[in-house]
């Protein structure tokens, strides 16, 4: 079996030219992923026209839980493989002793993007605090009888959540996608926290994510619509959360981090300096 690299690569950093970002767009299309590009029999159920089912999902979304990405149809956004590490990351899970979580992961776009770039979808999980976006990610992507990951709800911040509970001490890689910005900093920090307990404790596990973030991190949260908070992190705010988290639990941390210009992030009706926070953070 072919070793499989958990170094932390060199990364480029880009706090120090904050005015001359990346200007980085979404590089795939999740229609890619629709019927006929995964291998293997499709569900048989009739589909409506493309146009016409994404809005209907998107409708019965907001109907779950109005969150202001479901409005701007981010679940038909793939934001994973914009991380400079995910050729890397689909080579790792391509050994049958890799194993990975997106945590919140909604429709879980990213899931089915891993395993159409050859991710084994077996040792893949997705978990939400809604069960009702995962199911509608199976309506979308039509492949319930064909994906082979595992999906369950989940609530991060209950210590008693016996599902989550099981997976403790067994994934190489956590994905946090449009989920870190949920919580105020000392919440993230417990979060974060939680989070390293579902790792293997050996150098090399990963946490990676993307989030929105700004050029000034906030110093308080920013009320949504949706009842929610935002709480935007630039990068010496994410890395200090995992300050504190290596702290708290007593392990050491290496944080990579870019802000980035991206569709839906600092466009003129956010809030001013608004970005897109990527993020790779490894177990030493």
């Amino acid at each position: 079996m072919a070793s499989i690299d958990t170094t932390p690569p060199t990364l480029v950093r880009l706090e120090s030219q904050p005015d001359n970002l990346m200007g980085s767009s979404d590089v795939a299309e999740v229609s890619d992923l629709f019927p006929g590009h995964l291998d293997g029999p499709q569900d048989e159920a009739k589909i409506p026209a493309s146009n016409g089912l994404e809005s209907h999902q998107r409708e019965k979304a907001w109907d779950v839980y109005p969150y202001p990405c479901i409005g701007q149809f981010l679940f038909l956004n793939l934001t994973i493989n914009l991380s400079p590490y995910y050729p890397t990351l689909v080579s790792r899970l391509r050994d049958e002793n890799q194993t990975f979580l997106d945590l919140g992961c909604c429709f879980a776009q990213d899931v089915r993007k891993l395993v159409s770039d050859g991710a084994r979808s077996e040792n893949i999980y997705g978990a939400d605090l809604y069960g009702e976006f995962m199911d509608l990610g199976f309506e979308l992507f039509r492949d319930r009888k064909t994906l082979k990951s595992t999906f369950f709800p989940t609530d991060i911040l209950n210590d008693r959540d016996l599902l989550l509970r099981g997976l403790n001490g067994e994934m190489n890689v956590v994905y946090l996608g449009l989920f870190l910005h949920h919580f105020d900093f000392e919440t993230c920090v417990k979060v974060c926290a939680r989070v390293t307990k579902l790792l293997k404790p050996e150098p090399g596990s990963l946490v990676m994510g993307v989030q929105v973030g700004s050029l000034m991190g906030d110093t308080k949260p920013i009320p949504i619509p949706s009842g929610g908070i935002l709480w935007r992190h630039d990068i010496k705010s994410i890395e200090k959360v995992w300050e504190e988290v290596g702290a708290i639990t007593g392990t050491k941390w290496k944080v990579e981090a870019r802000l980035e210009r991206s569709k839906g992030f600092g466009e003129k009706w956010q809030i001013e300096g608004t970005r897109r926070l990527g993020f790779e953070v490894w177990r030493l």
